[in-house]
C-alpha cells in the first residue's frame, strides 16, 4: 500500500534539545546505519527496524516503537558488530522517537549530525536494508507541510517502499534529516509518515515521556503507541487523504482530557471547518493556541473560521497573529492581502500579497490578485505580466487566462494573443460562456471570422444572452 502514496515526512521542533553533538559529518553516511532489535524475556526478537549513530559515544536514534512492549534489545552496526543496547536516554511517544544508548564499542567514526535546516526541493538519501547490508536509497525532498510548531510533514517523491520503522533520512551534507514514522507503518490506507529533526529551543516537550542520562533500562516492558498516540496519527492520515469525517472521528478518539493534545484539537478544527461546523471549529483551533501559543496554524485556520462567520474583524487580527508568529507562511499574508481586496484596501492587498507571493504554494493566487489590482489601477503591461506570472505557476489557473485574454482583447488591443490565452481558458472550462465570447471577438479581430462563428454557434446553446450581444459584431464583420 505504502507503493500507493508520496511518503510524507514529520518534523520534531523540540524533542532534539538535549540530543548530543556529534564529532563531525560522516564521509561515508552508510557507516551510520544500524539495524535495532527488540528482544522478549527470553530473548527471542520482538520487532526490529533501523537507526541511525548520533555521536561516538553510541547514541542511537530510531522509532521507539520498534521497542514496545520489550526487556530489552541489540542493535547490529554496519560492519555486523552486535551491541547491547544499554540504556534508553529519551523516549517520546507522540512523536514515536527514542535516544538509545549501546556499549562501549560502538563505531563511533560513523557519527553524523543532525541538520539544521533544510529547503526542499533538495536530494537526499533514505536508509534501507538489503541481502547485502544496509545501504542509502536516492530520493527527493519534495514539499514541507506544517502541522505545528512541533510537527512538519515532508513529502519524499518518488516513495522508497523498502523504508522500514527507524530508516534515517540524510541530506547530502551527510547530516540527518528525519525517520521512519512507525505509527503511519501500521496503517494501510495512510501514506508514510518521516521524522524532520531540528532544534529549536522555542518549544519544550509538552507531555514528554523522557528519561534522565543516567537512566537504565527499564524493568517492566515498555508501552509505547498509546492509543491516543495511535488514533491522532490515523487522523492525521485521514486528513492528508481529504477525509474529514474519518479525521473528526480519529482525532475525536484521540481527544480524551479537556488539556489534551493540542495538535488533535487542531486536527479536528480543521476537519470540522471543511464539514462546516463554524462553531466546533473555532473552540477546537483556540484549543490548539491555548495548548501551544506559538501555533501559527491555529491561528490561520481561526481566522478563516472567523471569515466564514463574517467577523472579518477578528479574522483579520487571526490573520496578523499567524504572520507574526510565522513570517514565512505565505497563506497567512494571502488570506490578509485577499481580505484587504475585499475591502477595496489596495495599498495593503499589495503589500500582503507581495510577500504572499514568495511562497511557492500562494504564488498563482497571489499573482492574479496583483494582477487584477494593476488593471484597476490602469496600469495594464503590469497586470498583463502578473497573469503571466500566476500562469507560470499554475498552468490550470482559469481565472488568470480569462482575465488575461480580456486584458489583452480590451485594453492592449493584441488579439492575436488574446486568441492564445482564451482557447487554454475554453480548455480549461469548456462549459462556462464567458471565455468563448471573449475567444469569438479575439477571433473576429483576428479576422478569422469562421472560428468566431464556431464559438457564436456553441453560445446559440449555452447562454443565448451572450450571442444575441455577439450577433451584432459578427454582423459588422460580415
Amino acid at each position: 500500500m505504502r507503493k500507493k502514496f508520496a511518503l510524507i515526512c514529520l518534523c520534531l521542533s523540540f524533542f532534539w534539545l538535549s540530543l548530543p553533538a556529534s564529532q563531525g559529518t560522516a564521509k561515508e553516511p552508510v557507516d551510520a546505519l544500524v539495524s535495532v532489535v527488540s528482544l522478549d524475556g527470553q530473548g527471542n526478537p520482538q520487532r526490529q527496524g533501523m537507526g541511525i549513530l548520533l555521536s561516538k559515544d553510541g547514541n542511537i536514534l530510531t522509532s521507539a516503537g520498534i521497542l514496545a512492549n520489550c526487556r530489552a534489545g541489540i542493535v547490529k552496526s554496519a560492519d555486523g558488530t552486535l551491541h547491547e543496547i544499554r540504556k534508553i536516554s529519551q523516549l517520546n511517544s507522540l512523536q514515536d522517537a527514542a535516544l538509545l544508548q549501546i556499549d562501549s564499542g560502538s563505531p563511533g567514526s560513523a557519527a553524523v549530525e543532525t541538520a539544521p535546516r533544510f529547503q526542499p526541493p533538495e536530494p537526499v538519501w533514505v536508509g534501507v536494508r538489503g541481502k547485502a547490508g544496509m545501504k542509502l536509497r536516492e530520493t527527493q525532498l519534495a514539499k514541507a507541510l506544517p502541522f505545528s510548531p512541533r510537527l512538519v510533514l515532508l513529502r519524499l517523491e518518488p516513495a522508497i517502499p523498502e523504508a522500514e520503522p527507524g530508516s534515517p533520512i540524510l541530506n547530502r551534507r551527510g547530516e540527518l534529516v528525519g525517520m521512519l514514522h512507525t505509527f503511519a507503518v501500521a496503517q494501510e490506507n495512510c501514506p508514510a509518515c518521516w521524522f524532520y529533526l531540528a532544534r529549536d529551543l522555542e518549544h519544550p516537550a509538552l507531555g514528554d515521556d523522557a528519561r534522565k542520562e543516567d537512566s537504565s533500562w527499564p524493568k517492566e516492558p515498555l508501552h509505547i503507541s498509546a492509543p491516543v498516540f495511535q488514533a491522532f496519527w490515523e487522523g492525521v492520515g485521514s486528513s492528508l487523504r481529504q477525509d474529514w469525517k474519518e479525521a473528526q472521528k480519529k482525532f475525536n478518539a484521540a481527544i480524551t482530557e479537556p488539556d489534551g493534545l493540542p495538535e488533535a484539537y487542531y486536527g479536528r478544527g480543521v476537519a470540522r471547518y471543511h464539514l462546516g461546523d463554524w462553531a466546533g471549529a473555532e473552540k477546537d483551533l483556540g484549543k490548539a493556541g491555548q495548548g501551544l501559543p506559538r501555533y501559527s496554524l491555529s491561528f490561520l485556520w481561526l481566522g478563516k473560521t472567523r471569515e466564514q462567520q463574517g467577523n472579518l474583524a477578528t479574522a483579520r487580527l487571526d490573520y496578523e497573529k499567524a504572520a507574526e508568529l510565522s513570517p514565512d507562511l505565505g497563506e497567512a499574508w494571502f488570506s490578509l492581502g485577499e481580505l484587504a481586496y475585499k475591502e477595496g484596501d489596495l495599498g495593503k492587498a499589495k503589500e500582503c500579497l507581495e510577500r504572499a507571493k514568495a511562497d511557492a504554494s500562494q504564488t498563482a493566487r497571489s499573482c492574479w490578485y496583483l494582477g487584477n489590482i494593476a488593471a484597476r489601477e490602469k496600469r495594464p503591461e503590469d497586470a498583463l505580466e502578473a497573469y503571466h506570472q500566476a500562469i507560470k505557476s499554475d498552468p490550470g489557473f482559469f481565472q488568470a487566462y480569462l482575465e488575461g485574454g480580456r486584458l489583452l482583447l480590451e485594453e492592449l488591443g493584441q488579439p492575436e494573443e488574446a486568441v492564445m490565452l482564451l482557447q487554454n481558458a475554453v480548455r480549461l472550462k469548456p462549459g462556462q460562456a464567458l471565455p468563448r465570447y471573449y475567444l469569438s471577438l479575439a477571433h473576429l479581430m483576428s479576422f478569422n471570422q469562421g472560428a468566431a462563428w464556431e464559438q457564436y454557434f456553441v453560445l446559440q446553446e449555452m447562454a443565448p444572452d451572450l450571442a444575441m450581444s455577439l450577433a451584432h459584431a459578427l454582423e459588422q464583420y460580415h
